[in-house]
């Protein structure tokens, strides 16, 4: 087996099934980019939301995306994670935080929150949560 395995790396066959897991120095060295074009004002109306979470139901709600930054590979651009935040039509606040755990694999965090107080509980104070409270125009937590 070890001559197959061999013959794959010099031919550069590569096994389908292996994942290459994303390191905290990736997220260190990330590039971080701001997705405006995804985003509504919220002077527009309203539409229907759909926010995806890991084992639980979707968050699904009338309202804005009112900001959204996500964190790619400095190496091939790939997203390793990224943040949205919304707004509900009824005042309240939607975070979703998706992580890429390898290539793959993806996992998904959303809350509905009442206040930016709960935002920031929900984010943190990373770089990526930073640069989101940057673009959506809002303070950062307190240190």
């Amino acid at each position: 087996m070890k001559l197959f395995d061999t013959l794959q790396q010099l031919l550069g066959m590569q096994d389908k099934g292996s994942l290459h897991a994303v390191t905290e120095q990736d997220h260190q060295q990330a590039l971080i980019k701001e997705r405006a074009d995804l985003c509504q004002s919220l002077d527009a109306d309203p539409v229907e939301q759909t926010v995806s979470r890991d084992n639980a139901r979707d968050i699904i709600f009338l309202g804005w995306q009112i900001a959204n930054v996500e964190e790619r590979h400095a190496k091939d651009n790939r997203r390793l994670a990224y943040l949205k935040l919304f707004r509900t039509r009824s005042d309240k606040y939607v975070c979703q935080r998706m992580t890429l755990i390898d290539d793959e694999e993806k996992h998904y965090q959303a809350v509905t929150v009442d206040d930016m107080d709960g935002v920031r509980q929900f984010f943190g104070d990373d770089r990526l949560a930073q640069a989101l409270y940057q673009f959506a125009g809002v303070a950062t937590p307190a240190h």
